[in-house]
């Protein structure tokens, strides 16, 4: 059982990490047969299409689609209790965030993706003679038409934020030098000409100390604006890691934790990633039912490796997903102690990994955290 297990959610790759194995529809198996050769059609026209994608290397570009897509074959499967690809999931908005963070994209052509994605499917499905119901079509519409609002919500917000930061830049520490030029211009009105040249230097100075802040905030809006910092990248086995961090929590905690995957090298900050996955380990245990088990699942695809963690208990309430991952928030604060520092640590690790967190919870699914990274992330290390 676990090893088919393994072999299944590794082939699935939707944002959940249920307890036991539960079989497809014959019609959303044939979807996911067809996954590979429709993410190469879709592939291909998003770099004959979007000039920002020409140069974005797979991994980053596929970034959370293949979860996407998983998702979808689970909603076409009556089994799954899931109705769309993205209810009780974050997956889209992931998807909106790493295109602002890791791309140079508008809001335009997030949505042209998801509209370029959606007609690779319905092609290639074709092309297999993989005919939809109404109601599969229906399901199909409604996930990417979600899948849009949602990404370019997240892709909107983090590009305000960035400027806002910018702003605040600009604002608090531009306002010594430019008191001084108004100072120094206001003096020269009243001394007399021997004093003028030191006087007219102080403003030049000022003046240039300006320049040189304008010049930078400008050079930062050209960049992208988070997940920049460099990494203490080695290479490393990531399911020896997640059967490490499970051992570690079996041997300390009464509470059972399963390891379940397949080995992949990265290239990544370990000691990040083990503190990342203690954090989200230690969150399933600590909110999760007390009887029951808690699952860490390693999934490779296309260049990318996901982490998952996954508890079963009360879901996170929808209106709390947007908050999860802020500094000082705390989830259901009045029954466990803790100051909320942990999601947001992970979210970060993901994002200096040039990844996201995805967030899929619900009554029947469970809670699951997903961490979607590219493998190589020696363009990103101290030492590349």
């Amino acid at each position: 059982m676990g090893s088919d297990k393994t072999t299944y959610m590794s082939k699935l790759l939707s944002t959940d990490l249920t307890s036991t194995p539960q079989d497809l529809s014959n019609k959303a198996r044939r979807v996911l047969e067809v996954r590979d050769e429709v993410f190469a059609h879709w592939e291909a026209r998003v770099k004959q299409s979007i000039a920002g994608a020409q140069s974005v290397a797979q991994p980053v570009l596929l970034d959370t689609l293949p979860m996407f897509y998983g998702n979808i074959v689970e909603a076409l499967s009556p089994e799954f209790a899931r109705d769309t690809a993205v209810g009780d999931s974050t997956a889209a908005a992931g998807h909106g965030g790493e295109r602002a963070r890791t791309t140079e994209y508008r809001a335009v052509e997030v949505v042209h993706e998801y509209q370029l994605l959606r007609d690779s499917l319905l092609t290639v499905c074709a092309h297999h003679a993989i005919v939809f119901s109404r109601e599969e079509l229906d399901i199909v519409t409604r996930s990417f038409d979600q899948a849009i609002l949602d990404s370019v919500d997240e892709f909107t917000t983090i590009q305000s934020a960035f400027r806002e930061r910018i702003a605040a830049t600009l604002t608090h520490d531009m306002r010594t030098p430019l008191s001084v030029v108004l100072n120094t211009a206001h003096l020269l009105t009243r001394v007399d000409k021997a004093h003028i040249t030191p006087l007219a230097k102080k403003i030049i100075d000022n003046g240039r100390r300006l320049e040189a802040m304008f010049k930078e905030q400008l050079d930062a809006l050209e960049r992208a604006p988070a997940g920049t910092d460099r990494l203490k990248v080695t290479q490393w086995d990531a399911l020896a890691l997640a059967q490490q961090v499970g051992e570690q929590f079996n041997d300390s905690t009464a509470q059972s934790c399963q390891v379940s995957g397949q080995p992949v090298n990265v290239w990544w900050d370990r000691d990040l990633l083990q503190r990342a996955l203690e954090n989200l380990v230690g969150n399933a245990l600590k909110y999760g039912a007390s009887d029951s088990v808690v699952t860490i699942n390693v999934a490779h695809s296309h260049g990318r490796v996901i982490f998952s963690v996954h508890n079963c208990g009360n879901p996170i309430a929808p209106e709390q997903r947007a908050e999860i991952f802020r500094y000082l928030n705390r989830s259901g604060a009045d029954e466990q102690p803790g100051w909320g520092l942990g999601l947001p640590f992970v979210q970060d690790v993901a994002i200096r990994h040039g990844g996201t967190v995805v967030l899929d919870s619900s009554q029947a699914r469970g809670t699951t955290f997903s961490m979607d990274m590219p493998c190589d992330n020696r363009a990103r290390s101290i030492n590349p």
